[in-house]
């Protein structure tokens, strides 16, 4: 990897794109966010998505994306074949370029490089242990078909699971099923092609509304139990040693409701995705003696 003074860190996922570039040898930074760059949405719009937010940021410091060195932590990344496309697609722009997954910025960012397990819960999910050794295990991120339990796209799934069985059934409509009536439709071609359009970041809009429901909704509350069960799971397969961290967007919301147990194991993050993207670069591709890029 060659040196440089100028580090573009960015996390990634199914509903946005945070972006920090710093100058390595003055500590200036300047941040940006954009729309979602998951890779499993597609390569070329996250790739657009990533060239987008990197010239914002080289505008604003007056540089060349060329003297740019960038690191990404992207949903989607784990599948290789994914992550090396858009690398090449990426490479002409910058001095260089690394990918990696979204669960690898979490870990290094959550806990600012030191073991952790952490949980990242957002549009998808997952999972990643940095045991002592820097030995880095992934748990999770498998995508909305298979995986992402505790995941805002699995709750809307689920959500729409619901209440296409409350229509089939000739039920009267529960609040969460009149809801999503209203996003999808209440006939079946209407939900159909809401279905054959949907992506994960449209199922993962779907939970702040039903979240708002759960008091007076027995189908809201079994939606956030089902993704309370998911995310104890979860946290249950994961080294109870490291210190249990979570992040993301639904981490606010989901850890109050967690049993005690779990919350008396849990301690608060000490940056986040975006954070773990910065400190990886800064050891991948800043000079020796420069000043410390970390942000809490």
């Amino acid at each position: 990897m060659k040196t440089t003074n100028y580090i573009l860190g960015m996390d990634g996922g199914g509903t946005k794109t945070v972006a920090r570039l710093v100058n390595t040898q003055t500590g200036q930074s300047w941040q940006s966010q954009g729309g979602p760059s998951s890779l499993s949405l597609g390569v070329q719009s996250a790739v657009d998505v990533i060239a987008q937010q990197a010239e914002v940021l080289a505008q604003q410091a007056g540089i060349k994306l060329s003297d740019v060195s960038l690191l990404c932590g992207l949903a989607g990344a784990s599948e290789h074949s994914l992550c090396q496309t858009a690398q090449q697609r990426l490479n002409p722009h910058f001095a260089q370029v690394e990918i990696c997954s979204d669960a690898k910025t979490s870990a290094w960012g959550a806990n600012q490089g030191a073991p952790v397990a952490v949980v990242a819960l957002g549009t998808g999910s997952v999972a990643m242990e940095l045991n002592e050794q820097g030995t880095e295990t992934l748990i999770g991120g498998w995508g909305l078909l298979a995986g992402d339990e505790g995941s805002g796209a699995r709750f809307g799934l689920h959500a729409i699971h619901a209440f296409l069985w409350e229509l089939d059934s000739n039920q009267a409509l529960s609040a969460t099923g009149r809801y999503l009536g209203s996003m999808a439709g209440l006939q079946r071609t209407d939900i159909l092609r809401w279905l054959r359009t949907a992506k994960s970041t449209d199922f993962a809009a779907l939970l702040p509304a039903i979240w708002q429901l759960q008091n007076h909704c027995t189908v809201a509350q079994a939606l956030v139990q089902q993704h309370l069960q998911a995310v104890i799971r979860l946290i249950g397969i994961m080294d109870t040693k490291l210190p249990l961290m979570m992040i993301g967007g639904l981490a606010d919301i989901t850890a109050p409701l967690l049993p005690a147990s779990i919350q008396q194991r849990m301690r608060p993050a000490l940056g986040d995705a975006l954070d773990g993207a910065c400190i990886l670069a800064e050891q991948l591709f800043a000079p020796s003696g420069t000043c410390n890029v970390r942000q809490a």
